[in-house]
């Protein structure tokens, strides 16, 4: 499945969602596991009266604002954790307890997995928007190499469609807001060819990103590629079925590859709550020559992470939450290795239903993300939460 694009070196890169709040009286809330005390990354934060929230990030924190409402605090395989503002004012540590369950054995037998996704997509409109929508959202993207930060970005972006399901002739538009953060470094991983360290570093093309942000496309590639996997029933929520899978390993022109993951099934509805998919290659290699001295460069990407989660709205349907994506590989040069990590993400901040957007800042699908400047303020809405190492990378330490 192609998703992105690069120049020199050829890259293949992703996108990414989550929920995030307004702002009056700022708070930061610790979230972790009450067995292990790890942080829980992607804890979703909701205000029950409101139509807006957050989601905690890889250290367990989140930044709220203390306002006239409840918090919900939810996390698949976790007990929801109810809030007032009192509560809010006098703690900032919250721990969350499992809610695993057994499930009973016959239901570990009969469970169909393909009959299941098959079922999502034979009802998505029932069970998925079906109306124009636009979403306020955070993009974040953050380029590694030699497990030193390169790039980090981190803007507004708006996002308006008919359907949250693609077509052929799909509307979609997306509007750049405000940059939080914009900082981009040469790789010097090809120190005697400038050009490439500055201007040939990898990057995200959006409208090849696309059809892994609607989840009935995803769906369609993820059944056409892996027909031979094992899936397994998990422990799970009363509410919920929660499916391991594993595929085998498939070789296409020497190169090989297998897929495992993680789906999270709504008892009731039967819709799609959480997809993750890992996909690991052997001997995914580009080779390319530098046409200046003729050296090989080597390209090599060793495994692909994706992730969906989905909440449920007002409307009674389940809506996109979060895309989260990673790409974990190698780049070989003049005798030298470098890992690399690419990791994009988008976080639904906010959504409303709106029948027609204007073209005001709208942009350019053919291009990355660092290349389409913002063109005027969409909205003031906190960033989310950058870790200690993203904030020293900003801070030049």
């Amino acid at each position: 499945m192609k998703m992105f694009k690069s120049e020199q070196p050829s890259l293949i890169i992703i996108f990414l969602f989550v929920f995030q709040v307004g702002i009056t009286q700022n708070k930061t809330l610790f979230v972790f596991d009450e067995k292990t005390k790890a942080p829980i990354e992607n804890a979703n934060i909701t205000y029950i009266d409101l139509n807006e929230g957050t989601l905690t990030n890889t250290e367990g924190k989140a930044s709220i604002t203390i306002k006239n409402s409840q918090i919900k605090i939810s996390s698949l395989g976790f007990e929801d954790v109810i809030l007032d503002a009192e509560k809010l004012i006098i703690s900032d540590t919250i721990f969350m307890s499992s809610s695993m369950v057994q499930l009973d054995e016959i239901v570990i037998k009969s469970f169909n997995l393909n009959k299941a996704l098959q079922y999502v997509l034979d009802n998505y409109e029932k069970l998925y928007p079906n109306t124009p929508f636009e979403k306020e959202c955070n993009f974040k993207e953050t380029v590694l190499i030699d497990n030193q930060l390169k790039r980090l970005i981190l803007t507004k972006v708006n996002w308006w469609d008919k359907t949250y399901r693609l077509q052929n002739n799909s509307d979609i538009k997306l509007r750049l807001g405000t940059i939080d953060y914009n900082k981009n470094i040469p790789l010097n991983i090809y120190v005697d060819v400038p050009r490439i360290n500055e201007n040939k570093s990898g990057y995200i093309v959006p409208n090849s990103l696309i059809n892994s942000i609607y989840l009935n496309t995803y769906l369609s590639n993820f059944i056409k590629y892996n027909k031979n996997i094992v899936s397994t029933v998990e422990q799970s929520p009363p509410d919920q079925i929660i499916v391991s899978f594993e595929s085998e390993w498939d070789t296409v022109k020497e190169i090989s590859n297998r897929s495992r993951g993680k789906i999270t099934f709504d008892k009731k509805s039967r819709a799609i709550l959480d997809f993750t998919t890992i996909t690991e290659y052997k001997n995914n290699l580009v080779k390319k020559n530098i046409k200046e001295n003729q050296k090989e460069s080597v390209n090599e990407t060793k495994s692909t992470a994706t992730r969906l989660t989905f909440y449920k709205t007002i409307s009674n349907v389940w809506s996109l939450k979060t895309f989260e994506a990673k790409i974990e590989g190698s780049i070989s040069y003049d005798n030298i290795t470098h890992p690399s990590l690419f990791e994009n993400s988008i976080y639904v901040l906010n959504e409303t239903n709106v029948n027609k957007v204007n073209n005001d800042g709208l942009i350019d699908l053919s291009k990355p993300i660092y290349q389409n400047l913002p063109s005027k303020t969409i909205m003031s809405t906190n960033s989310i939460i950058l870790s200690k190492s993203e904030i020293d990378f900003i801070e030049n330490k």
